[in-house]
């Protein structure tokens, strides 16, 4: 279930941006080279990357905080941790390691999307969010 706003927001805002470049190149006037469909693809898959990582970090340190014992060798619930991290930072607490996991899973992600993105064409398949 953690993985549901991360996968969204991957796929929906890879699909989402790529589409608008190809739009907006087309609204330009220029025409599509595959130097302007490699840019389109990487930086789509880049901004991507960084709105999946911001999406799903609360939950991952929810998530970490639940699987911390207690000092009776207990876990502590969701809403203890939650709690917990709200009480100590506020809102920020829960995205707490966020510059290392963009950088970690940034690049993970950029490079999955774009695999994917390249795969798609060599099938013969239009490029994500062209027509």
């Amino acid at each position: 279930a953690k993985q549901v706003p991360y996968t969204m927001v991957k796929q929906v805002s890879f699909d989402f941006l790529t589409a608008y470049a190809y739009a907006s190149v087309a609204a330009m006037g220029m025409g599509v080279t595959p130097n302007i469909k490699w840019a389109i693809t990487l930086s789509a898959a880049l901004t991507a990357a960084f709105f999946s990582t911001l999406a799903s970090q609360p939950g991952d340190m929810l998530l970490s905080s639940v699987n911390k014992y207690k000092e009776d060798g207990s876990k502590p619930t969701t809403a203890e941790a939650a709690r917990d991290i709200l009480s100590k930072d506020g809102w920020k607490g829960l995205f707490r390691g966020t510059k290392a996991r963009i950088l970690h899973t940034g690049a993970i992600v950029t490079a999955q999307l774009t695999l994917y993105d390249i795969v798609k064409q060599l099938c013969g398949i239009a490029a994500t969010g062209s027509t």
